[in-house]
């Protein structure tokens, strides 16, 4: 992600940051006025949304600072532990909405306002629908990704809780409340567990998603005077930065032709696998494996 992406993305998340906060400030007191759990566990979510959008502003500004000679790759890798944090955050969440929830249908559950709880749902899906749209064409960028999946995960739950709304309008049945906020609280796992996940495979450096290694090595064999290829190496950096370092064995050539080699590879792997770093070493035969 280049300066200009990396402007456009803080600008989408700062327009984020002003649409959740205030209608997860609006949500609060209702639902405290109310006495709904759904529209309160709702309203801890969009305020976990906002710090998480917080989050992904910082990693997005760290991660925009240059190398230097303590971080030669840079710090791209401050947007993924912003993803994890905020994954971490969710799961935090989701643990109090069932605490909560138990509570409520172990005791007695308090009677809520089936109208006032469709009302601020639909609300909450239009305003939860427009940052979902704002910020669903980043969603490559893994610190992007984080905070569209809470907001995706948020919209959905007020779907839910719209319905729980009319159903309690329709039967007075105020544990159809409790019982909602712990589907939200499902649905908060789900995504909270997809974000580490690929939080957690880009900081052990896992070959980055959609990259197939073979593939990779067919495509550089298929290179002039290139008779193999061994201990291949690719990663990510960040969520949208990869790199990859292996050796070719050539044909007997000097050196001004291997070096000609090696960049046309480095080209077409840019161009074809969108990999920015390659570290390409030349030989005449081929060495055993590292250890």
């Amino acid at each position: 992600m280049n300066e200009t992406d990396n402007h456009h993305s803080s600008n989408k998340l700062k327009v984020s940051l002003v649409l959740n906060t205030a209608f997860t400030i609006f949500e609060f007191v209702v639902g405290i006025l109310s006495g709904s759990l759904a529209l309160i566990s709702d309203a801890g979510h969009n305020l976990t949304d906002t710090l998480s959008i917080v989050i992904s502003l910082f990693g997005n500004k760290v991660a925009q600072r240059e190398a230097n000679e303590e971080h030669s790759y840079g710090y791209g890798r401050s947007s993924i532990l912003t993803a994890l944090l905020n994954a971490f955050i969710l799961i935090v969440l989701a643990l109090y909405i069932f605490y909560e929830a138990a509570h409520r249908i172990f005791s007695h559950p308090k009677i809520v306002e089936g109208q006032t709880i469709m009302i601020v749902a639909a609300i909450g899906i239009v305003v939860n629908g427009t940052i979902v749209y704002v910020l669903s064409k980043n969603k490559k960028d893994l610190n992007i990704k984080s905070t569209y999946m809470n907001m995706l995960l948020d919209a959905v739950a007020l779907v839910g809780t719209l319905i729980a709304g009319f159903l309690i309008t329709i039967t007075h049945q105020s544990i159809i409340d409790p019982l909602t906020s712990i589907l939200i609280g499902v649905l908060l796992l789900h995504g909270a567990y997809g974000v580490a996940r690929e939080a957690v495979h880009v900081l052990l450096e896992g070959t980055p998603e959609g990259l197939d290694i073979e593939k990779i090595k067919d495509l550089i064999k298929q290179s002039s005077k290139v008779k193999g290829v061994d201990d291949m190496h690719v990663w990510a950096i960040s969520s949208h930065y990869a790199a990859l370092s292996c050796h070719i064995v050539i044909e007997d050539c000097d050196i001004e032709e291997s070096v000609k080699i090696t960049k046309q590879i480095k080209q077409e792997l840019k161009e074809k696998f969108d990999i920015e770093h390659a570290t390409i070493e030349a030989e005449l035969t081929e060495c055993p494996p590292d250890k």
